[in-house]
Parts: structure tokens; sequence; C-alpha cells
């Protein structure tokens, strides 16, 4: 049947036949409650519009964008779908790499968190797994293989209405593969590259039965990477179980496992000032300290240093068709993770002694995590427009545990490192800090959701979700024998409002307004000062237009964008030693998307953003004003050109991408400012056993550069070097 919002063909995207369009969602007309007996209306009748067999008529809903199975061209907001044809495609390795492939998003390792982004200007990013979103989202974020996931969808601006405080940046929901009704199906991939860089991939789909299906996937993936003595491996196991019970009623579970090992982690090169530098660059200016070329392949970590974690979730959902017009849902997950680190994380250079002093860094993490989400789902007519509605609870209960233990170790020679091992874990060796932290935080939301067609092309969208958390902790200081516990609570009422307007079948505008919230820092980690703050606010607006020209050739999605957090932590004026709420920041900008299919066999797309970020109120711990600065890690401008063209009678398939980032600053004060960087990467594939044999080069200019800052503005992370790998991806 037709519906009254007028549905069109998937978007035919640059990179595969799949969308990257926006899906976003959220609603509530709390008057509009769906009546039961509605009469129904006329079918809209769409004009007729010519796709290609292998494109699919009707696209994929997305629980990042709500609850409502709002289609892509319904959402009013922006977000983005790296699909697995991106992924095998542009050969994205890592989450790291997925992340820059999207428009306006940044990312890069900081220690405790790797894998961490920056989107729209912001740093405060929601991570969801298939969906759900943990309390502290950077405390599970990992640079996982890409291999276990089906996509990657990334919703753009604040999510506290969909799922909960903080995310004002966006969230990023990482969907895994999934069992499957439509048939039986064998992937598999290998590759090889430098660095002795290896990655193994299988997975498949079982049809048991008409009603039954299971899938597992597999990846394992090492290195000794880029930087010396810096070696990793990962492996990781997904599954999955669809059991269509009835023609009403549909159960699905899966468990996934997680694992990454980093023997001597690489934590980033230090700066040093340029009277020293033996190969003094330009990537870093500002101050008298420059990015040493010459220490480009050196690690500063002790030999023995490691960061490890064992990460296992659980997902069950319940889905029953209580009637044509209404769905019950029950999702419940479960999540554990061990995570350790015994590393040398930041070094520092000493003007008096000529050699890089050194911190030690041992912390662990247990951490538990348990949600249960349940609603109700309407999809009918109210009067003769259609309506959808969802009203649901959701409860969440995470438990943490942690021991951080901080010292010093020996002092190195910048330029030929001693680097030994790891003092023992003992109280004369950790005398900076050593503390025992344990937290628990219980959640508990109501949330509605709203969609009314209010013509066959108007769509009007609305959502209201209330929220109250409590906090309990307690931290014990080894040094001072003494433990300090301390609660709160905490209440928020966040909502959005959007529209959609059809102007054709195939081109849409729509707008948004909302009000989100987030803590001040990490609630897990908070210490009795932060958890007496309030929650931050933030409102933003947004507005775009996507569309398909060019008898469905082209494909454009632009949208400009108002984010507004208040309430920030700040230093008092008139006493910087004093931490008050009263900071506020501001992020503005535009992205763009277009994908172009000149030709059936030749494809490009080029995405990109502008985004002017700073903190509009904020005064730093030695009474400095920071208006006006801006946020760590940000650059301003983001841009991917991506083509490929494939030579039928080869049949050869040539690509390229070149990736540019804006130059960013490493700490508030913008003492260091890092520069832009274009990195190219090119690739041949050539059709082989069901699948597809790719050579590929990556940053084949060799370009010296640095891509991220950790903790201190001091130190950076230096990007990969030229680095080439050839691999098979494909079915058997």
């Amino acid at each position: 049947m037709s519906l009254p919002f007028p549905v069109s063909p998937r978007s035919i995207s640059p990179r595969h036949t799949s969308p990257r369009y926006a899906l976003s969602g959220c609603l509530f007309c709390a008057a509009l409650w769906p009546g039961a007996a509605w009469p129904q209306p006329e079918p809209y009748v769409l004009e007729s519009v010519e796709v290609g067999a292998d494109v699919e008529a009707q696209p994929r809903p997305s629980t990042t964008a709500g609850w409502l199975s709002l289609e892509p061209r319904e959402v009013p907001a922006t977000v983005n779908s790296v699909d697995r044809e991106d992924i095998e495609q542009q050969g994205l390795r890592n989450l790291i790499e997925l992340y820059r492939s999207a428009p306006g998003v940044s990312a890069g390792n900081i220690p405790g968190s790797p894998a961490s982004a920056v989107m729209r200007g912001l740093t405060d990013v929601g991570y969801l797994f298939d969906g759900v979103r943990v309390a502290d989202p950077g405390m599970v974020a990992r640079n996982l293989d890409t291999w276990n996931l089906e996509r990657v969808e990334i919703l753009k601006g604040p999510a506290s209405v969909l799922h909960g405080t903080g995310a004002l940046a966006g969230s990023i929901n990482l969907v895994p593969r999934k069992a499957s009704l439509a048939g039986d199906s064998r992937e598999g991939m290998i590759s090889y590259g430098s660095n002795d860089t290896v990655r193994l991939g299988v997975g498949g789909n079982k049809m048991v039965s008409d009603r039954l299906a299971l899938r597992a996937d597999l990846s394992h993936g090492e290195s000794n990477g880029y930087i010396d003595d810096t070696s990793s491996r990962t492996n990781a196991l997904t599954t999955s179980l669809l059991f269509q019970a009835t023609e009403r009623l549909t159960l699905s579970a899966a468990f996934d496992v997680y694992q990454d090992r980093y023997t001597t982690p690489y934590q980033g090169a230090p700066l040093l000032p340029a009277s020293v530098a033996r190969d003094p660059s330009d990537v870093v200016s500002g101050g008298d300290l420059v990015l040493d070329e010459s220490i480009r392949d050196n690690s500063y970590n002790v030999r023995d240093g490691a960061m490890t974690a064992d990460s296992q979730w659980l997902r069950t959902k319940v889905d029953y068709e209580l009637t044509p017009d209404w769905r019950l849902v029950n999702e419940l997950g479960l999540y554990n993770a061990n995570r350790d680190w015994a590393n040398s994380e930041d070094f520092t250079y000493n003007d008096g002694t000529g050699l890089m002093d050194r911190g030690t860094t041992r912390i662990n993490h247990h951490h538990r995590f348990a949600s249960e989400r349940a609603y109700a789902a309407y999809d009918g007519y109210w009067g003769e427009r259609r309506h959808r509605f969802t009203a649901g609870v959701e409860y969440q209960y995470t438990d943490f545990d942690t021991r951080r233990r901080f010292g010093t170790t020996t002092a190195v020679d910048p330029f030929n490192p001693d680097r030994g091992y790891l003092p023992p874990n003992s109280p004369a060796n950790y005398t900076s800090s050593r503390v025992d932290y344990d937290s628990t935080v219980s959640g508990r939301a109501l949330f509605v959701e709203d969609a009314l067609n209010l013509t066959p092309r108007w769509l009007m969208v609305a959502g209201l979700r209330y929220e109250y958390l409590d906090l309990d902790r307690g931290i014990d200081d080894l040094d001072a024998g003494s433990r300090e516990t301390f609660g709160q609570t905490f209440e928020d009422l966040s909502w959005r409002l959007g529209t959609v307007y059809d102007l054709t079948n195939t081109t849409q505008v729509f707008l948004q307004y909302n009000r989100a919230s987030a803590p001040v820092g990490g609630l897990l980690l908070s210490n009795a000062t932060n958890a007496r703050f309030d929650l931050t606010t933030g409102r933003s607006m947004e507005a775009g237009v996507r569309g398909q020209l060019w008898d469905n050739r082209l494909t454009l999605m632009t949208s400009v964008y108002r984010i507004r957090q208040d309430d920030i932590i700040t230093r008092d004026p008139n006493n910087a030693g004093l931490s008050i709420q009263g900071g506020s920041l501001e992020s503005k900008g535009v992205e763009v998307d277009l994908t172009l299919r000149p030709h059936p066999r030749w494809w490009l797309n080029l995405n990109g953003a502008f985004n002017d970020a700073e903190y509009t109120r904020m005064t730093s711990s030695s009474g400095a004003d920071q208006s006006g600065n801006r946020l760590t890690n940000v650059p301003e401008k983001t841009w991917n050109l991506s083509s490929a063209y494939t030579f039928a009678p080869l049949p050869v398939t040539v690509g390229g991408a070149v990736r540019y980032t804006g130059d960013f600053f490493t700490g508030t004060a913008n003492q260091y400012r890092v520069a832009s960087r274009t990195l190219l990467d090119v690739w041949v594939g050539y059709p082989l056993a069901g699948g597809t044999l790719t050579l590929r080069g990556r940053n084949l200019t060799d370009e010296f550069y640095a891509e991220w800052s950790g903790y201190s503005p001091t130190q950076v992370y230096i990007g990969e070097p030229r680095t080439v790998e050839l691999g098979w991806t494909g079915r058997f």
C-alpha cells in the first residue's frame, strides 16, 4: 500500500546502491492520541520513478533516529550511514577510519578512549551499540575492526530526547551483522600489508528453517604498528538469532565478544624546543615548541606497557504485533567489560636536564551495565492523516569499579630513549595519586514520539523524554587512608520538534529544533565537586534539504545548524581557583554530502563541513579569558573526495580518495596549532573467486602530520606514513 507520505526509491550511492541518507527522528504530539477505528483514506498515488534492479525500493529504518520506523526521507535531521559497501570499497579497516569518511567527523586516539570522535565542533559524542547507549559512553569506545559491522549510523546534533542525557554533538550507532530470513550466505576477508598487518574475517548466515536463522562472524587482526615496538592484536565474535515464532511474534537475540591487546601502545610524540629539535617541522606552531620529524618512529612508553580490553554484549528483543496498527516491543541489553592500562602516557621535555620526564599510569575498569526498554508503537490513521506514535519506559543500571595509580618513572633521551620498564605497583612508586572508585548510576526514563502527516507531503514530528538519574559514588584515598562517599540525583526534560516537507517524490526540506542536556564531565568518574553541579543544557536548530536529481544520478544532502551549550564548567573570574557553572560554547556550520554517478561504471562522492565552534564564555584555571577560543581537536574544515571507475573489458576498478582535515588546537588555551593535512589513497580492484582482490595504497605522498592530541597540549599523535596492502573480500 502506498503511504500518505510519499515513499521514494532508495538513493543510489556512489560507493554502493544503499543509502547515505539522513535518518533521525522523534516525536510527540501529545494531544494526538491514535484513534481505534478511524476510516482508511484513499492511498496517495506516487509518480513512477525508474531505478536500477539492484536498488532496494524501501529504505531501511533505523532506531538511531527513534522508534517510529521513519524512512530516511521522513527524518527531520541528518543521519549519515556508512554501509558494508562503503567499508569494503574504501578499505575502512577500523572505526577511526570509518568515522573520518563521514561528513564533518574527525576521530583519533586518546589514551583512555580509543576511537574518540568530534562532530559539529563538539566532543560530547554518544556511542550506541545496536541502539543501546551506556552511561558515560566514551568509556566503552574502542577502535574495533569493521568486519563484524553491517553499518554505522551517525546521527548529527543533540539526541537526549532519543537516547538520554549527553551526546550534544550527536550519536554513533554501531550495528553488527545480524541473522536474516532472506537466505544462506557465507563471506570472507583476508589481507596483508605494511608493518606486518594481517586481517582475517569469516562469517555467514544459516537458514535453519523458514522461521529460524542463525548468524556468526569472526574477525582477527594483528599488526607490528607504524611506531617502534607498538604491536596490537584484536579479536571479535558476533552472533545472532532470528526466530519468526508466529506471524505476529518475532524473537531475536545477539551475543558478542570483543577483545583487544596493545603491547606498549603508542601514546603520542612530545613537542620539543625548536633549539633542540634535529629536524623541526612546521606541523605544530605556537610558542617555542615544535614537532621534530627525527623522532617520528620513537615510542616513549615503557617496554612492558599494555592496554587491554575484554567485553561481552547480550541483547534480546521481543516484537509482538498486537493488532494491524499496534506493536509491543521489549529490548534487554547486558554488558560486561574489563579494561586495563599500565603505561607511561605523559612525556614533557625538561629544559634543565635535556631529557623527557615521564609519568606512569595503572588503571583498570570493571564495568557492568543493564538496560531494559519497553514501548508500544502505533502506525495507523488519525482521521484521514497517517499517524505514528510510540510511548515507552526505559531503565538502565551501571555498576563501575576502577583502581587508579599515578606516579613517575625514569627520564629518557628524546632521540635515543632507553624506555625501561614500568615500576612495580607499590606505594613508593606511585605517589602522585592512589585511589579506588566505585560508582553506581541508575536511570529511569519515560519517552513519547509522534509523527503526523498534516498533508500527504507535509510531516510533523516531535518527541519528549523525562529522565531521572541517581548517582552513588565512593572514593577510597589509599594515601590518606580515607573514604569519601557522596551521591546526587539529576532530572531532565528533553524535547524535539521537527518537520519535513516533500517538494517532489525525490526532494525534501526539513527543519528541527531541540532541547537536550549533558552531565558535567563523566558521571562514573565525577568527584564530589562536579557531582553537585546541575546538568548542562543544550539547544540546537538545524535546517536542510536532501534530494535526487538528474534521473537519480545525483544525490545531495546539505544542512545548516547551530548548537549552544550553557552551564558548562568555568572558573570564577574573581577567583580562578573556584570552579563554577556559567560557561558556554556555540557551534554553527554547514555540511554537504554529494554523490554523482555520471556513468553506470563511474561514481564520485564529495562530502565536507565547515564549522565555527568556540567558547562564548570561559575562564581558565589561571584566570585567562578563553572566550572565542576553539575546542581541542576541532578542525574548522573537513572534506573527502572519493571516486572509482570500472573498466568493463578488463574488468578492473580503479579508485581513489583525497581526505582533508583542517588545522586544530591541542588545548583550550589555543597556544599550539596543528597544521592541516591532505592525504591521498588509491586502490585497484579485480574480481576474483566470487569477490574482489584489491591492492591499496594509503597516504601515498607519505605526508608527515599530526592527527590528534591526547591529554597534554604538548603531546600529539603522529599519523600513519605511507602503507600498502593486498586483500580479498567476497562470498564463497
